[in-house]
This record gives structure tokens, C-alpha cells and sequence, in this order.
């Protein structure tokens, strides 16, 4: 689920943004270098279970069910986050590229399931948020990987698991 997860992400980043390959891409922690060939950092920092009540009170927000998700049965849903924090030689370069993934991650809210890969498809569209998860807050995060806090996204994907 997380590789399906991160290749989902990537790949929207190079589609989106003016990188132009998956390589461009450390699914790493940010490091205390701060500059280095453009690129992005997308480092998942948390897996979270929605309780079950939450889903059946939900259900209807967080995905628009494809035809054959109704002969399966019902998943579990987890939330995903990931930070997401910019690479390259100035601080203008990181904030153009941290302007790119914004525009592009708010386009696709919510993240429709032609985008997704293939081992996340059949259960139609999938929520995105764009705010940090709310059990770990930014400064804890970034003081837990030993690193200065710096402009970055954080990004949350609801996914089911079966």
C-alpha cells in the first residue's frame, strides 16, 4: 500500500511540475542539506487507522464507490501523510518547486482514480488534505528528524486496505 501510495504521489509531481523524472525524487526524510540538484523530498511520516465509526459516518466524503467495489468487501480505511519538502540550489528554486506541487495537489482534490496506481484503483476517488496531520504536529515532526523547520506541504491520502 505505502509504495502504491508514494508511486501515486510521484507521479503526479512529474506530471505536474517542471521535473522531469521520478528520479528527481528522495523518498527519504529531509536532511540537513539544503541544497542539491532540484528535486523533491517525499517522505511518509505517519499511518493512521480511521476508527470504524468514523468511516461509516464518512464514507459518503471520502470516496465515490466504482461498480465493482460493491461485490468486495468493505475495506478498512487508513490515513497516509506525507511531507513533502523541496530541493535545489536557492531558495527561489525550492519555493518554485513547492508552488508547483501545491497547484498541483489542490487540482486534484479529490485524487481521482485514474491517477492512482494500480493497486489502489476500484474504489473510485480518494480524499486528499492538504493540512498536517492533526495527531503530529509540523515542529514535533521536524524536531523528531533532527532537521530545521523549513517551508514544506503536508499532505494526507485516505486509503482503504483489504
Amino acid at each position: 500500500m505505502l509504495p502504491a501510495i508514494a508511486q501515486t504521489l510521484a507521479n503526479i509531481l512529474v506530471g505536474d511540475t517542471s521535473l522531469i523524472s521520478t528520479e528527481s525524487i528522495d523518498f527519504n526524510p529531509p536532511s540537513s542539506e539544503l541544497s542539491g540538484p532540484p528535486g523533491f523530498n517525499l517522505y511518509c511520516y505517519g499511518v493512521f487507522a480511521k476508527p470504524t465509526e468514523e468511516n461509516a459516518s464518512d464514507d459518503s466524503e471520502l470516496v465515490q464507490p466504482s461498480p465493482q467495489a460493491s461485490f468486495l468487501s468493505p475495506p478498512r480505511w487508513v490515513d497516509a501523510s506525507f511531507l513533502i519538502s523541496a530541493r535545489d540550489h536557492t531558495w527561489l528554486g525550492k519555493h518554485q518547486l513547492l508552488s508547483e506541487a501545491l497547484t498541483s495537489f489542490l487540482k486534484h482534490q479529490p485524487l481521482e482514480e485514474k491517477f492512482l496506481a494500480p493497486e489502489l484503483r476500484g474504489n473510485g476517488s480518494l480524499a486528499l488534505s492538504l493540512n498536517p496531520n492533526k495527531i503530529i504536529s509540523p515542529s514535533t515532526l521536524w524536531a523528531s528528524l533532527g532537521v530545521p523547520v523549513r517551508p514544506a506541504l503536508y499532505l494526507t491520502i485516505t486509503v482503504p486496505i483489504r
